[in-house]
């Protein structure tokens, strides 16, 4: 990102006019429920305080016209948004994934120019395609819509952008933590009618909530990613289940080894997804009980179970720069706190909670290693997606 402009000097130098108003969209913090929601699972998940910026102005001529700081502007007709191969995995896909939804959906969609600057990092692992998703949703919501779309509808309208027209398998966890704002709790039992649970993160832990990429790129890796819930799944299948959300787990436990046609990665899979459950409500009531100690236990628990079940801290003959190598460099320093990979895994950054007198030592040692630009310590905003008002 050039930090030396803003959205609205950037859309006009470029569109040579003013904007009408401007938007705000954050990333997400995966707090804890590591790759449980593509199976109806439970997460703690929260909106990070880096993101996009966007001056927009609307259209008469239901033309959508973006220009990304850095970047080739790219415009498309209303009238012309079905998914194509060769746009896969490009930013005019997710948009036209997400107004695609908005149209079928039978909301109002139309044109609008946009200008975007960022501040998330290369490799943050904060969602920045769930963050441009409800970024868009939002603009669309709010131009043509009345705000009547819900936060939850665009979450869900954003992971249909992703699967389909971008063509990445994800769960709905990113984009609902873009979408909602703050610190929540979300059980996915049934994925059309989460249950979403605002919680309060508890300032008087101070905890410092650092993010770091140690540097290897999530490129390439999407069918690291497409393996796990394809693995869950298969575990669940083996039970006569789509998704292991549908089984007790202290039926499958026990016989898990019984199954013969499932490989040792694929059952240990299906632990660690049950015992990311459960962390994941022991992390809530210490949240709501102000038990940071026990808090921390369960991250330092997580980051065992990715790396030893879920086998996502890194990829084979690629250890140097891996999210476990920056964890074993992080025990280090991080004095009582804890750390662990966050998202999809394999490459990308850690999160690590750092107590208050630990965090300025932490954060230098861990720029020596990887960078400046590589760690950087964030918040939680309590607002999702929104027009700023100026």
């Amino acid at each position: 990102m050039n930090k030396k402009i803003g959205p609205s000097a950037l859309f006009r130098a470029f569109y040579k006019q003013k904007e009408d108003c401007l938007f705000v969209s954050y990333g997400r913090l995966e707090i804890l429920g590591n790759h449980t929601d593509h199976n109806n699972g439970l997460c703690l998940v929260s909106t990070a305080s880096m993101g996009i910026k966007a001056a927009i102005k609307k259209r008469d001529d239901k033309i959508i016209s973006i220009k990304s700081d850095g970047y080739d502007c790219f415009s498309f007709a209303l009238d012309d948004i079905s998914p194509l191969e060769k746009e896969k995995f490009t930013s005019i896909a997710l948009t036209k994934g997400v107004v695609s939804k908005i149209k079928e959906l039978g909301y109002k969609v139309g044109g609008f120019s946009a200008a975007l600057t960022s501040d998330i990092f290369q490799g943050a692992g904060v969602s920045s395609s769930a963050c441009y998703e409800i970024l868009i949703g939002a603009i669309i919501n709010y131009l043509y819509n009345d705000n009547k779309i819900s936060r939850i509808e665009l979450a869900k309208i954003g992971q249909y952008a992703e699967n389909v027209y971008f063509g990445k398998p994800c769960g709905l966890l990113d984009q609902m933590g873009s979408a909602l704002g703050g610190i929540t709790f979300l059980d996915f039992k049934d994925v059309e009618k989460p249950i979403v649970e605002n919680m309060v993160w508890p300032e008087e832990w101070d905890l410092h909530i650092v993010l770091v990429n140690p540097g290897l790129s999530h490129a390439k890796l999407s069918h690291l990613y497409a393996s796990i819930p394809l693995d869950m799944k298969a575990v669940a299948s083996s039970y006569g289940k789509n998704v292991l959300r549908e089984l007790d787990e202290n039926e499958v436990l026990p016989t898990l080894d019984e199954h013969k046609e499932l490989t040792l990665l694929q059952k240990n899979r299906a632990r660690h997804y049950f015992g990311e459950n459960r962390r994941v409500l022991l992390a809530k009531e210490a949240i709501q009980n102000k038990d940071k100690e026990t808090f921390l236990s369960l991250v330092k628990e997580t980051a065992k179970s990715c790396k030893e079940l879920l086998k996502n801290t890194y990829v084979e003959g690629s250890f140097e720069y891996s999210p476990q190598e920056a964890l074993d460099y992080a025990s280090n320093y991080i004095g009582r706190g804890a750390a662990r990979s966050m998202g999809g895994g394999f490459a990308g950054s850690i999160i690590c909670f750092v107590n208050g007198k630990d965090v300025e030592t932490f954060k230098a040692k861990m720029m020596e290693k990887y960078g400046k630009k590589s760690t950087v310590e964030v918040n939680i905003p309590p607002l999702g997606a929104h027009k700023i008002e100026k």
